[in-house]
């Protein structure tokens, strides 16, 4: 791998925490990733779960398990289901 491309290795990580530490993420909130399956939203909430917050994922068919095992607490298909329709609220 070249040195440019191992460089954007830590693109997702390096970014998602920063959102992480913005927000001030603690133990008990609801966080809800939009785009779980991608370079932030992957690192977004394995940093989520790790800092104790009640994570939900949004991905699509192709990657529920993925989102899954990447430990969020529940996945939403955007394909099946319209997650702003749910109620459900997360804090901003």
């Amino acid at each position: 791998m070249a040195f440019d491309e191992a460089a954007a290795l830590s693109f997702g990580g390096t970014t998602a925490l920063a959102f992480m530490r913005s927000v001030r993420l603690k133990a008990g909130d609801k966080v809800l990733v939009n785009g779980a399956s991608g370079a932030v939203g992957t690192a977004a909430e394995q940093l989520a779960r790790h800092f104790g917050a009640d994570v939900t994922g949004v991905c699509s068919t192709a990657n529920v398990e993925l989102v899954r095992s990447l430990g969020a607490h529940h996945v939403i298909d955007y394909t099946h289901v319209d997650f702003t329709q749910s109620g459900d609220r997360f804090p901003t």
